[in-house]
């Protein structure tokens, strides 16, 4: 039987200012508990990726962002309960609220910071990606 295809949308927030990246650690209790990943979730039906993104972290941190490029390309990944196609913005806060919903903390990384922590599967290599990235670089 064919794995289920989860379409996900996700985002990793950038303050340029002082060239970081906001990680979040899933709650235990959630699919990949305790693992990092960037903020997210399903996309809806007749949903864009970026439609999704927006509104997840309204969701899951009360919190609006203005969404950004594309980072690096849409990641397949098998996990046993289906198969995720996550695709990850760039993304700026334009609010701080912090309403942990999906999360149990969240921290502020520098680019050479990110592969030090326990990324989900999906998110990994994306992870790579950023690492290669200067975060002041990006246009909104």
């Amino acid at each position: 039987m064919a794995k289920k295809i989860i379409k996900v949308a996700g985002v990793a927030i950038i303050d340029q200012d002082k060239n970081k990246v906001l990680a979040g650690k899933r709650n235990a209790d959630r699919l990949v508990g305790g693992m990092w990943e960037f903020p997210g979730g399903k996309i809806e039906k007749g949903e864009t990726p970026q439609e999704a993104a927006k509104r997840e972290l309204k969701e899951e941190f009360h919190d609006e962002v203005q969404i950004g490029p594309q980072l690096g390309e849409t990641v397949s990944y098998e996990y046993d309960f289906g198969i995720v196609k996550l695709t990850v913005f760039f993304a700026k806060l334009l609010t701080n609220n912090f309403d942990l919903v999906a999360h149990s903390e969240v921290e502020w990384l520098s680019a050479d910071e990110v592969q030090k922590l326990n990324w989900t599967p999906a998110d990994a290599p994306l992870v790579k990606e950023l690492a290669r990235t200067n975060f002041r670089d990006i246009k909104f």
